[in-house]
């Protein structure tokens, strides 16, 4: 059974991965002075701040009940490592994907396009037209395991937003995503139509949008 969680302060003990616990996003360049906490508490106190201000930063993946993957996204406000790259966006309410990665024990990509498909969803409770993240080009020096292949990327939706040899900022437009799950939706009750003894009756999603499903009258 697979099941996806917010992320809270008590959880972030549940974040997998191979630079898991990882405080890279969050945190501002050392230049040789850090944190003398642990990252598990500074992760705790980020994910509190961000609750408070907008909501859970993100999901973690459990199958059967245990931690397989997490995704991360918050405002550019709360995401302090950005100023370290050249395209970081000049808006702080932009919402950024920070995270998406799997354990060992799930390393297929189908489980990480779900927790960015999560993140998509998350986005969209909060009215969000848009979501972006920062990602690394093969040009990139000595990428940090944390930073976004811009492939993956591409593959799950993003598109290049603004571009850059190393690290372009690509950008995913979730009213595009809406619109397409609703144009399918509307085309598959057009077809309905024109079938006798079958009529599509409209059912409203808890998203406010109308979905039809098939009732058979023969």
């Amino acid at each position: 059974m697979r099941e996806f969680r917010p992320l809270t302060p008590d959880r972030v003990g549940d974040l997998v991965g191979t630079c898991a616990p990882c405080t890279f996003w969050q945190t501002v360049p050392s230049n040789g002075h850090s944190d003398p906490r642990e990252p598990l508490e500074l992760l705790a106190e980020w994910v509190a701040t961000v609750t408070s201000d907008w909501g859970p930063p993100g999901r973690i993946a459990y199958v059967d009940r245990v931690p397989a993957g997490h995704v991360i996204l918050a405002p550019a406000r709360h995401v302090d490592r950005l100023a370290a790259f050249p395209t970081s966006p000049s808006d702080p309410s932009t919402l950024m994907l920070v995270t998406a990665v799997t354990s060992r024990e799930h390393p297929g990509r189908g489980l990480r396009k779900a927790l960015v498909q999560s993140a998509a969803k998350d986005a969209l409770r909060h009215r969000t037209r848009s979501l972006e993240a920062v990602a690394g080009r093969p040009l990139a020096v000595a990428r940090h395991a944390c930073v976004f292949d811009v492939a993956f990327l591409e593959k799950v939706g993003f598109r290049i937003e603004r571009d850059h040899p190393a690290y372009p900022r690509l950008r995913m437009d979730l009213r595009t995503v809406v619109t397409i799950r609703d144009g399918a939706a509307a085309a598959i009750a057009r077809a309905l139509d024109r079938v006798p003894g079958v009529r599509p009756v409209p059912e409203t999603h808890p998203n406010g949008s109308s979905h039809a499903h098939v009732v058979d009258h023969c």
